[in-house]
C-alpha cells in the first residue's frame, strides 16, 4: 500500500459547483486550487491521479488536461480507482493514454494492489488492476480528508443545483461507502464488473459480516457521519451481507441512501420496515413493464410480480420507492414501451411508486452495446456519456433500440405530462345545486332533480378535503349562481385556505351589476362564462332559452368592468353539431367582450349527451386546430375531452380525462366520484391505441351510443347526510 499525502478536489476550501460557459457543471474545486493544495504537500517523483471511467473515455477532458499539465513532477500515474456502482465506459487504455501524453502509467479498474506496484517499479503503460481481498484492505484514510470542506463542498452542491428535492440526499455529514463490489447478474444495459476476463463468470465479492461492521463502525467514529452513501452496484443480492449492513445501520443509529436499484425479488417486506426512517428513498430496478423484454433482451431474471409486491409493501410500510425502466431497446415495439409506460403508472397511482425512466443507452463493453452492433449498427462517438445517459440519445446514431428518436421523446413526454399531471395539487369539484336557468341541449345534469345542495354538508366537504391538502376547488351546478349561499361558499372555501377558487356559470346572474360586482370580489381567482353561440339565434339554440345570450353577454361585461387584478375570465364553449361551425365567431367574441382564455370543451358522456348532438370529432377537430392556430399567440386556448391523436403537433394545448385524475366531485347529493375513474368507463381503446405515443395519458375514445345514467340521481332525503344507524338507535 501507499503512504503518501492525498488532495481531494472535493475537499478544499474553495469547491463547489459552479456552472461553465458550454452549460456543464464544475464539481470541486478550481484546477488552480487543486495544484496549489499539490504543492503545499511537498516536492513529488509521481502524482497518482484518479480517473473517472465513465463521462468522458477516451476523450481528451480539458480541466484533467489542464490540471496534468500543470502538475510538477517527473512521473504520472493515471487510475479508475474503480470499485464497483458507477458505470464504466470500456476503451482501450491505449486510447486513454494517447488523449493524456503527459501520463506515464495508466491503471485500469480496482487500484489498491496494482498501483503501489506500478508506482514503486515505475512502470509505463496500461495495467490491469488486481482484485483485492475486501477484508484484508486497510479502512479507508478519511483522516487524511479535510472534512469541514469536505461536507461545506456538499452544502454548496446543493444550493448551487437549486432542486426542490432529493430522492437521495447528500445533505448533513453525508460519506460515500462501497460495502461489496460487482453483480453477478448479466443485465444487457449493465457495465458492471468490468475487471472480469473474457468467459469468467460475473459475481459480488463482499467482506465478512464482521470485517463489514468494523468498517462502518470505524466510518462514523472517524468522520462524524449521520449518513452514509451507499454506493454499491447490487447491495441486496446475499441477504446475511444486507442483514448484516441493516443491523450496523440500527447499532450505529445511521441514516442511509441506496441511490442504485435493488433486487425486487430480495428486498423483503422486514427489510423495508427496518428502512423506515432511515432512508428517503428506496429503489428498484423493473427495466420494462414488459415481461418479454425483461427476460429475453435485458436479460434480468426478474418476476415483474415482485416489483408490484415491493411497491404495495413500501407503500403499507410507509417508504418512498423509486423504481427504474428504460424505454428504447433494441427489438422492442412501440406496443411493449406502452406496456412498460402503463406499468408505470400503474404503480405509481396505486402505490405512488415513482417510476424513473431513462432511454437505454448502448454504453461501450456491455452486452447492449454488443447487441447494437450485431445488429449492424456502429457505436457513436461521444465526447460526453453524462448528458446521454441522463437526458438520453442526441441523435439517431446514439439510439440503442429500433423505435426512432423522435418517437421515443413523444413517449418521454407524455410521460412526463401525465405524471405531473397526476403529482399535482388535487381539486375538488362541488356541484353546489342541480337548479339551472338554462335547458342545455348536453347538459352532464341536466336530467337531474332540480335541487340546492345543503351549505353546511358542501362546508363539511371542503374542510374534509382541505385537511387531506387539497388546495384548488371548482364550484359549479347546475348554476352556482342560483345558489344563495354561493358567495358566502366562496369566502369560506378562501378562509380554510383554499388557494385556487374558481366558478364556472353560465354568467345570466352577472347581468345585476351589483351581484356581478360581489362575485368577482368574493375571493375567486376564476371564473369561468358558459357561452355556446356567438349570438343570440345560436346560443339560444344551444341553452334553450331566448334572452340568455343578452343576459350571458352583459354578465361577462359587469365582471370584466369589475374584476380586481389576479381574476382570471375566461369562455367555456362545448361543441356541438350545431355551433362547430360558429367556433371562430365564438372566439372573436371572447376577445371583443374582453377575456382572454378559451376551453373548448368535446361532449362528456353523461347526461344529456349523446351521439344525437355530438359533432364528428375529427371535423370538430379540425375547426379547432384552424382556432387554436389563429388565437393561441393572443388567448390561452385549451382543448377538453379530446383523445391526443386528432390534434397531433397541438397536445400542449389538450386536456383529456387523464387530467381528471387527481379531480374529486362532489354531487348535490353529497356523493363523492372520482371523475376520472367514472370518464375512463366510459371510454375504449382501439388497435390504433396500443402504440400510440400518447396512450399513457389518454383515456381513449368516448363511446356516446349508449350513455348510462350516472348513479349520482337526487332525493330530497339525500340532500343531508345521513347520521350512522348506531346513533339513530341511540336517541
Amino acid at each position: 500500500m501507499l503512504d503518501a499525502p492525498v488532495v481531494d478536489a472535493f475537499a478544499l476550501p474553495g469547491s463547489t459547483l459552479s456552472w461553465r460557459a458550454d452549460g456543464r457543471a464544475h464539481l470541486g474545486a478550481s484546477v488552480d486550487e487543486v495544484l496549489a493544495a499539490v504543492r503545499a504537500k511537498g516536492t513529488f517523483d509521481t502524482v497518482v491521479v484518479a480517473y473517472t471511467p465513465f463521462h468522458r473515455p477516451p476523450h481528451r477532458c480539458d480541466v484533467l488536461g489542464a490540471l496534468l499539465a500543470g502538475l510538477d513532477c517527473e512521473r504520472i500515474v493515471l487510475a479508475d480507482c474503480f470499485q464497483s456502482g458507477q458505470h464504466y465506459v470500456e476503451v482501450p487504455g491505449e486510447s486513454v493514454l494517447a488523449s493524456y501524453p503527459e501520463v506515464a502509467a495508466y491503471v485500469k479498474y480496482e487500484a489498491e494492489l496494482t498501483v503501489p506496484r506500478v508506482v514503486e517499479e515505475r512502470g509505463r503503460g496500461v495495467f490491469r488492476g488486481e482484485s483485492p481481498r475486501l477484508d484484508e484492505l486497510p479502512l479507508p484514510a478519511w483522516d487524511r480528508i479535510d472534512l469541514a470542506s469536505y461536507f461545506r463542498f456538499h452544502q454548496r452542491v446543493v444550493a448551487n443545483l437549486g432542486r426542490a428535492a432529493w430522492a437521495f440526499p447528500i445533505d448533513g455529514r453525508t460519506i460515500p461507502v462501497v460495502t461489496s463490489r460487482g453483480c453477478p447478474f448479466s443485465c444487457a444495459h449493465c457495465s458492471s464488473n468490468p475487471e472480469r476476463l473474457p468467459g469468467e463468470p460475473k459475481k459480488q465479492r463482499r467482506p465478512s459480516p464482521e470485517r463489514l461492521g468494523e468498517t462502518l463502525r470505524a466510518l462514523k467514529e472517524t468522520t462524524g457521519a449521520t449518513r452514509l452513501f451507499v454506493l454499491d452496484e447490487l447491495v441486496n443480492v446475499n441477504e446475511r451481507h444486507f442483514d448484516a449492513f441493516l443491523a450496523s445501520m440500527r447499532e450505529l443509529d445511521l441514516r442511509f441512501e441506496l441511490p442504485n436499484g435493488m433486487r425486487a425479488d430480495y428486498l423483503e417486506r422486514r427489510h423495508l420496515e427496518l428502512m423506515k426512517g432511515r432512508v428517503t428513498t428506496v429503489s428498484v430496478s423493473a427495466e420494462s413493464g414488459s415481461p418479454r423484454v425483461v427476460s429475453d433482451v435485458v436479460g434480468k431474471q426478474l418476476d415483474l410480480r415482485d416489483i408490484a409486491r415491493v411497491a404495495e409493501d413500501a407503500h403499507a410500510v410507509g417508504v418512498e420507492l423509486l423504481i427504474h425502466y428504460m424505454i428504447g431497446l433494441p427489438g422492442e415495439t412501440r406496443e411493449e414501451i406502452n406496456e412498460t409506460l402503463a406499468f408505470a403508472m400503474d404503480l405509481w397511482d396505486r402505490f405512488r411508486a415513482f417510476p424513473a425512466v431513462q432511454f437505454a443507452t448502448p454504453l461501450p463493453g456491455t452486452k447492449l452495446a454488443h447487441e447494437v452492433e450485431r445488429r449492424g449498427r456502429a457505436l457513436p462517438i461521444v465526447e460526453d456519456w453524462g448528458p446521454v445517459f441522463q437526458h438520453g440519445p442526441r441523435s439517431e446514431e446514439e439510439r440503442a433500440g429500433d423505435v426512432s428518436l423522435a418517437v421515443l421523446r413523444e413517449f418521454k413526454e407524455t410521460l412526463d405530462r401525465r405524471l405531473r399531471a397526476s403529482s399535482g395539487p388535487e381539486k375538488l369539484i362541488v356541484n353546489l345545486t342541480y337548479a339551472c336557468n338554462n335547458r342545455c341541449t348536453f347538459c352532464a345534469v341536466g336530467t337531474r332533480t332540480q335541487l340546492h345542495g345543503h351549505t353546511e354538508s358542501q362546508h363539511e366537504h371542503l374542510r374534509e378535503y382541505r385537511a387531506r391538502g387539497v388546495t384548488m376547488v371548482d364550484f359549479d351546478g347546475g348554476e352556482p349562481t342560483l345558489h344563495p349561499d354561493l358567495i358566502t361558499t366562496v369566502r369560506y372555501a378562501r378562509s380554510i385556505g383554499y388557494e385556487r377558487v374558481n366558478v364556472t356559470t353560465n354568467g345570466r346572474m352577472a347581468f345585476y351589476e351589483g351581484f356581478a360586482k360581489k362575485l368577482v370580489r368574493s375571493g375567486l381567482t376564476s371564473l369561468l362564462f358558459s357561452v355556446h353561440g356567438p349570438d343570440a339565434q345560436s346560443h339560444a339554440q344551444q341553452v334553450g332559452v331566448a334572452e340568455a345570450f343578452e343576459q350571458t353577454t352583459g354578465g361577462i361585461r359587469n365582471c370584466v368592468a369589475h374584476a380586481p387584478p389576479g381574476v382570471e375570465l375566461g369562455m367555456n364553449v362545448t361543441l356541438t353539431k350545431s355551433n362547430t361551425d360558429k367556433l371562430e365567431q365564438l372566439a372573436q367574441l371572447a376577445w371583443d367582450l374582453g377575456l382572454r382564455w378559451i376551453n373548448i370543451q368535446f361532449l362528456t358522456p353523461f347526461g344529456r349527451a349523446t351521439r344525437m348532438i355530438a359533432p364528428d370529432t375529427q371535423y370538430a377537430a379540425d375547426v379547432t386546430r384552424g382556432v387554436i392556430e389563429r388565437w393561441r399567440d393572443r388567448m390561452k386556448v385549451q382543448v377538453i375531452n379530446l383523445p391526443f391523436c386528432f390534434l397531433p403537433g397541438l397536445e400542449a394545448h389538450l386536456e383529456g380525462d387523464l387530467l381528471k385524475l387527481a379531480r374529486h366531485m362532489i354531487f348535490v347529493n353529497n356523493e363523492d366520484v372520482n371523475l376520472a375513474q367514472y370518464l375512463a368507463e366510459r371510454r375504449v381503446r382501439k388497435p390504433v391505441c396500443e402504440g400510440c405515443t400518447r396512450a399513457v395519458f389518454c383515456g381513449g375514445f368516448y363511446e356516446l351510443d349508449k350513455v348510462p345514467e350516472p348513479p349520482w340521481l337526487v332525493s330530497v332525503d339525500d340532500l343531508v347526510k345521513k347520521k350512522p344507524a348506531s346513533i339513530d338507535a341511540a336517541e
